[in-house]
């Protein structure tokens, strides 16, 4: 094909022609709404009642909680206020929750506990838990636990 040839003119102008659709359809999808991810960022879990892993964090952070009070009852989560999952190596699971004092000493089964609504026995400490979660490893840490009193709560 020669550049002056009627054929090289035809194939040049579907070139352009599919190039300019293209173009045209890229811009056309960057116009479109997207739902911002920062890839590695927080997020935040809407259901954390129904998040399995979630679930499975709040419960070892609650366990290694009992474990390293001072207090001779358990205590259990009265309220989530916050979730989020952060994919690292593994998941880190932020979560800040309202723990109310049990009627179960450390010592006993948990079934069955139920939360004291005492005033001066129920003692609620507003906590922030990060649990890092690595299955593959089968390994689970506390990474962070902040905990202080709470005078009262809408619970």
């Amino acid at each position: 094909l020669t550049l002056c040839s009627p054929l090289f003119f035809f194939f040049s102008l579907a070139w352009c022609f599919k190039f300019g659709l293209f173009i045209f359809i890229l811009q056309i999808l960057q116009l479109a709404p997207q739902k911002k991810v920062i890839v590695g960022g927080k997020k935040k879990i809407e259901d954390a009642d129904n998040d399995e892993g979630f679930q499975r964090a709040l419960q070892f952070a609650v366990v290694q909680h009992n474990n390293r009070t001072n207090d001779t009852v358990r205590y259990q989560v009265l309220k989530v206020d916050s979730a989020e999952h952060q994919v690292v190596e593994g998941s880190l699971y932020t979560m800040t929750v309202i723990l109310r004092r049990t009627n179960c000493e450390k010592e006993a089964p948990a079934d069955g506990c139920a939360v004291q609504n005492v005033p001066g026995f129920a003692r609620p400490r507003r906590c922030i838990f990060e649990v890092w979660s690595r299955p593959w490893l089968n390994d689970t840490q506390l990474t962070k636990e902040e905990c202080d009193s709470v005078e009262r709560t809408s619970e």
